[in-house]
């Protein structure tokens, strides 16, 4: 496992995709156990696409999470998809990781919800209510993290927002296979804005995709620029993002 720093983000090299996903799913379970010492229960948010194979194949096998105190929030979800459509990320999260390991609640958004107003007042309540301590992110195509694609807000203060989904982001989805189409692949999105997934004290992004290194090299060698949203997790206090060896080809 290679080390870097940029900013005040640490970058970790890993040499495979299982590795990746361990250290990733220890450092997530020191923070857990570390907000658990001192609180009955805890929120905490999890992306579907954060290197979803090797970082949910780890968390499953661990011993040391003590999923029944820890209530999981989701990043974002598809707007005209209810939580219930196997379409929704909050029905292959459930799949692909928490029907296993069995959290106390998991509270998805509602991207079926009408007015939406209501379902960002929803959500926002429940965000402030668990004040989540610890944030898992993937990165998109795009530099987005969540929905957020460029040219993001920094200086929101607002918790979640509808959101234009643009070209990259609705092209990426629709590579993953999720949709019929990217005709299909819907226009607008719920997100957590960047405020919401920065806020955390600690933020773990994963990235293993070699589609995504050229995104990765503006992330971590260019400015930090609302324009690569994911560039500001150079200024997060206690940020780790995680590579695999395809995602840091570009790197200097």
């Amino acid at each position: 496992m290679q080390e870097r720093t940029y900013g005040e983000l640490a970058v970790s090299i890993a040499d495979t995709h299982t590795e990746l996903g361990e250290a990733a799913a220890a450092q997530f379970a020191a923070a857990v156990r570390a907000e658990l010492a001192e609180k009955d229960e805890i929120g905490v948010i999890l992306a579907l696409g954060a290197a979803q194979d090797a970082f949910f194949g780890a968390l499953k096998r661990r011993t040391d999470i003590e999923w029944g105190r820890i209530t999981v929030l989701h990043v974002d979800t598809y707007m005209g998809i209810g939580w219930d459509s196997p379409a929704s990320g909050a029905q292959r999260m459930r799949k692909h990781l928490l029907d296993e390991v069995g959290p106390k609640e998991f509270l998805p958004m509602d991207g079926a919800a009408e007015p939406v107003e209501d379902e960002l007042a929803r959500y926002t309540e429940i965000y402030n209510r668990f004040q989540p301590e610890v944030c898992i992110v993937g990165i998109g195509e795009s530099g987005h993290l969540a929905f957020n694609d460029p040219p993001a807000d920094f200086d929101t203060r607002d918790i979640t927002r509808v959101v234009l989904l643009d070209q990259t982001t609705r092209g990426q989805i629709s590579k993953n296979g999720i949709f019929p189409s990217i005709d299909e692949v819907p226009t607008y999105g719920i997100s957590l804005t960047m405020h919401a997934l920065l806020k955390p004290k600690t933020v773990i992004a994963l990235v293993h995709e070699v589609d995504k290194a050229p995104v990765v090299k503006k992330i971590l060698e260019g400015p930090v620029t609302f324009m690569v949203p994911a560039s500001i997790l150079q200024q997060h206090p206690n940020a780790h993002l995680y590579l695999s060896q395809e995602t840091a080809s570009l790197l200097d």
